[in-house]
């Protein structure tokens, strides 16, 4: 038979084992490019989608890119870089070279990192020079988020704001005015200031959280944000995204491929030869070398053969919906590690041969081709947490236990209320993690598990002897009030807003009590869920003190602003987390006073910096700190990072002591006389 007639059947066998047409996901409609969408592809994609759409042949190797870059082998995953044209972005915010420390659309919990972040090489007051001719129409101070904000509107009609400044310039006048006449550390003014495109506009710092760098956000409206690159900023990113790991299920069946596996073109399928597979890939893009800062990507496209079956193109994000975050980006525990897991909305068949493509914001792509297969020879094992105390996690967004600890001596017991349904369940079951969900379809009646173990079993010298309550309820349920037992502590839970639709198995609640620096402390899991409220109560006869919450990365605790007192604490948020009661009766304290300076109006000027000390409940705010000089108040910032007071030296005599007068996060009050070292 014909080779032409051959390969024309072989190509129509192949899509007809295809369930059904892959449609791309949206996951907001002004956040990612439907097909042929002029406002959101480049020009190159955008003519290369309508020739397609016309029946011209179109490679897709380089759909999307620019008709000067070299192809994408997408047979051995080598990394492409794109050819800059003469019309590629021009604004530069400053006159010298600065990398990427994070991306637009990077992972931040419940949120989307809204703008791009340059490194000022642990540096404050470079100069940041207007993007166009246009006005300043607010400030604002404050010691977290943003720290010092300046929003500028260009005539574009674009609203650009640059966050972490150290100074406003000539505009810190109006600030420091603003600041004696209230009596307020932190305020915000409105203001009127033309500049032309090129003036010196701000100067890069600190304020806020981070090291030295500069926030950039591009505006639309008060909702909308755009990918600055589309409003023509510049970007210095030299390398290609790297693929981490692949994780593919079907319901509560899961299995996870290491890039080692990948790079072979092979995944694991927790099924054999079964339809209907879910897909999540973990990625991150690097902007240079050291590989110190992990972002995100703009793009991932997926390929069926030669047919793409999934893309998403972040350029553009709404406030609003910044918790649909959630949609794309599955949380884990090791949350803190390189990449975000990205979900692929598209029904999988398992006897294909895919294809991914990942590129970040200068164009730079990396592909990997694979098949699925139940076992990869070089594949090990991926970590899946990271600094998890007790044998629960999270891992794309739904419980997990860790079996795996069976061979450090943990014993688990199947428990329905006293009841044992499997006493040891390291024999009875593999010695790796599993999904709750699976361990609910082995034992229905489930509604606890037992674990145990020694000091030495444990790894951190302490033993344990604990239970996880389990509640699992339908998918499409919207709320669930909850309450359960860990001991004699009392535990309710109120969930509110529940997502539904996109997993079809159990959702299931767990929470487990543990132990770690010193601490009892309560774990609720899943991580992850999009909610519109998670109220939680705790009922402690031993401890009766202030909720405080975990930070994901930082593993700090932070104080529940708003929580109910006496012997049933509650406290609401949008987000499960790990929670406490912790006693912190102490204000915070002083450090030494030292000489060092802050930028005023764009130039160093000398400032006394006095350390803040304290160990749980922080400053809420930069109000919340009063400096006086006899009885004249004077203007103070709060650096969150690394916790100083920083007051202008020109404001405080040459000798002699001055007035901090402290409240904490919890109310606690604190007056201190500070002296004036000598300069």
């Amino acid at each position: 038979m014909d080779t032409t007639i051959l390969n024309k059947l072989a190509k129509i066998t192949r899509k007809g084992m295809f369930l059904g047409t892959m449609a791309s996901f949206a996951m907001m409609p002004s956040a990612f490019a439907a097909e042929c969408n002029e406002k959101t592809m480049d020009a190159f994609a955008y003519e290369d989608c309508i020739k397609a759409k016309s029946g011209e042949k179109v490679s897709n190797d380089n759909f999307g890119a620019s008709a000067e870059a070299s192809k994408v082998n997408n047979a051995d995953g080598m990394e492409q870089k794109r050819v800059l044209k003469a019309d590629e972005p021009t604004y530069r915010p400053f006159d010298r070279d600065a990398y990427l420390t994070s991306s637009f659309g990077e992972n931040r919990g419940t949120r989307y990192h809204a703008g791009f972040d340059y490194s000022t090489q642990m540096e404050e007051g470079w100069p940041i020079y207007a993007p166009e001719d246009g006005k300043v129409v607010e400030l604002r101070v404050s010691p977290f988020h943003y720290g010092k904000l300046m929003l500028f509107k260009g005539k574009s009609g674009k609203t650009w704001a640059f966050a972490h400044q150290s100074s406003f310039g000539k505009l810190d006048d109006q600030i420091i005015k603003k600041q004696y006449s209230s009596k307020k550390n932190d305020v915000t003014i409105k203001t009127n200031a033309s500049y032309k495109k090129g003036d010196t506009l701000t100067f890069s710092g600190s304020t806020g959280i981070g090291n030295p760098h500069l926030h950039l956000e591009v505006r639309l409206d008060n909702d909308r944000i755009i990918n600055p690159v589309q409003a023509g900023v510049v970007i210095t990113d030299t390398l290609a995204p790297q693929i981490f790991g692949i994780a593919v299920w079907q319901g509560n069946h899961l299995a996870v491929t290491n890039p080692e596996a990948i790079s072979k073109g092979c995944v694991e399928t927790p099924v054999k030869n079964e339809f209907n597979l879910s897909m999540a890939v973990k990625i991150a893009d690097y902007s240079r070398e050291p590989k110190d800062n992990p972002m995100s990507i703009r793009r991932l496209t997926v390929w069926r053969y030669d047919e793409k079956i999934f893309e998403e193109i972040l350029d553009t994000l709404r406030y609003s919906k910044m918790a649909l975050i959630r949609d794309q980006l599955l949380w884990a525990e090791e949350a803190d590690t390189a990449g975000d897991w990205h979900f692929v909305n598209a029904k999988l068949a398992p006897l294909s041969t895919y294809t991914i493509e990942a590129e970040d914001y200068s164009g730079n792509k990396v592909s990997k081709k694979f098949t699925f297969h139940p076992r990869c020879k070089s594949d090990k094992p991926m970590q899946l947490y990271k600094d998890q105390a007790s044998p629960l996690f999270t891992f794309l967004s739904r419980p997990m236990l860790d079996l795996f600890r069976c061979k450090n001596g943990m014993k688990f017991t199947a428990m329905t209320g006293d009841k044992v349904i499997e006493e040891d369940m390291c024999k009875a079951l593999k010695p790796a993690p599993i999904t709750i969900g699976r361990l609910l379809e082995i034992y229905p009646e489930m509604t606890s598990i037992h674990y145990t173990a020694d000091a030495r079993s444990t790894g951190d010298g302490v033993a344990a002897d604990a239970s996880i309550e389990l509640y699992a309820f339908n998918q499409y349920q919207r709320s669930v009030n909850w309450s359960t037992k860990l001991g004699n502590v009392g535990v309710t839970q109120k969930l509110t807003g529940i997502p539904t639709g996109r997993d079809t198995t159990k959702k299931i609640l767990a929470v487990t009590r543990t132990h770690t620096d010193s601490l009892d402390y309560f774990e609720f899991h899943p991580k992850g869920m999009q909610l519109g409220n998670w109220t939680v109560c705790i009922d402690n006869p031993e401890n009766n003190q202030p909720l405080y919450w975990l930070g994901e990365t930082t593993r700090n605790w932070f104080y529940f602003s708003k929580q109910t007192k006496g012997k049933n604490r509650c406290a609401t948020m949008n987000e499960i987390r790990d929670i406490t009661n912790i006693e912190s009766t102490e204000a915070p304290t002083l450090g030494f006073p030292y000489w060092s300076d802050m930028m005023i109006s764009g130039v160093r000027q000398p400032a006394l910096k006095v350390p803040v000390q304290f160990k749980y409940a922080g400053i809420p705010d930069g109000n919340a700190i009063t400096v006086q000089v006899g009885k004249k108040w004077v203007a103070a910032e709060y650096d969150s990072e690394p916790r100083e007071i920083v007051i202008e030296g020109a404001q405080l005599p040459e000798e002699g002591t001055f007035t901090i007068k402290l409240v904490d996060e919890a109310g606690h009050k604190a007056s201190y006389n500070v002296d004036i070292p000598e300069m």
